[in-house]
């Protein structure tokens, strides 16, 4: 049977609940041929069981920014941002991802996050603004909204649409240099294939956001990352993304993907290296590569 990959990206979706709520998305539709195809790990994030862990109107966090964390250090790093946040244990993290999104400072009340998954599993991360007319509290407000979702494994977040008020933060990077390979299996094979596209970054103090958007066209089975991560940045501009999931690049089962790189030229430029993560298993697959990007949208 076939798989579809949904990478989502430019098309709005417009919901109200006493407000508005816009999303933003971008489809791009790929039919993939069944047995030697990669597969992305069961348990997608938009399928696992989603629990608010904290929300509200007030964050130490006022600028726009989203984190999709899958470990406790990088956790840490945003608790120091936002000490309000519950404690989680590092086993907590075997069995769940974090996502959590910041709306920024707005001038009144009437301001919400949301996330929310729609029927067909599409992961929503937005903004609900207040209707017209609206009464609304004339205070200053910071919304944002913090959830647990459970999974099996490293699996991608890979279909997800952002509202335009998070996008609007993100900066831009296209690859101009991208390779990776990926080995093993029973048989020991052995891929090598480009990376292409773009790269879009949220920053926020000592964290940073990849939306990663990443085909691999001339693979010769239809090999792409999209996923979301986010990783601890130094004062130096070094960047660590401890767990990531390896999408499609690597063939299951793989342990995921860690990556490591730094943003140089005042920002303008990136450089990420990529590889597998520990594992046990003696047959399983492995990969690891490397781009080079440029930013193409200054930061807000």
């Amino acid at each position: 049977m076939g798989q579809l990959i949904v990478s989502l990206l430019a098309v709005s979706l417009f919901l109200s609940s006493g407000g508005a709520s816009r999303f933003q998305t971008r489809q791009e539709v790929a039919q993939v041929n069944s047995s030697p195809t990669p597969q992305s790990e069961k348990g997608d994030l938009a399928s696992g069981e989603l629990k608010v862990l904290a929300e509200g109107f007030h964050s130490s966090i006022t600028d726009t920014f989203v984190a999709v964390i899958r470990d406790v250090e990088t956790y840490s790093e945003l608790v120091k941002m936002e000490p309000r946040l519950p404690d989680l244990a590092g086993d907590f993290f075997e069995s769940h991802v974090v996502i959590a999104a910041f709306l920024g400072q707005r001038n009144t009340g009437g301001y919400n996050v949301e996330i929310k998954r729609q029927p067909t599993g599409l992961l929503l991360i937005g903004d609900k603004i207040p209707g017209k007319g609206e009464m609304v509290p004339q205070m200053i407000t910071s919304p944002f909204k913090v959830v647990s979702v459970s999974v099996s494994g490293t699996p991608p977040l890979q279909r997800v649409g952002f509202s335009p008020a998070f996008v609007s933060s993100m900066r831009v990077y296209r690859v101009t240099r991208g390779e990776f390979e990926m080995t093993g299996g029973i048989a020991g094979v052995q891929e090598k294939f480009p990376l292409q596209n773009s790269v879009q970054v949220m920053r926020e103090a000592g964290l940073a956001t990849f939306w990663f958007t990443m085909p691999a066209p001339e693979s010769a089975k239809e090999r792409s990352l999209h996923d979301v991560a986010t990783g601890v940045v130094q004062s130096s501009g070094r960047v660590v993304v401890n767990k990531m999931s390896a999408d499609l690049l690597v063939n299951q089962p793989n342990p995921g993907l860690k990556a490591a790189g730094a943003f140089t030229n005042g920002d303008s430029k990136l450089t990420l290296s990529f590889d597998s993560l520990p594992t046990m298993i003696a047959d399983g697959y492995s990969g690891r590569g490397s781009i080079e990007a440029e930013v193409l949208k200054s930061r807000p």
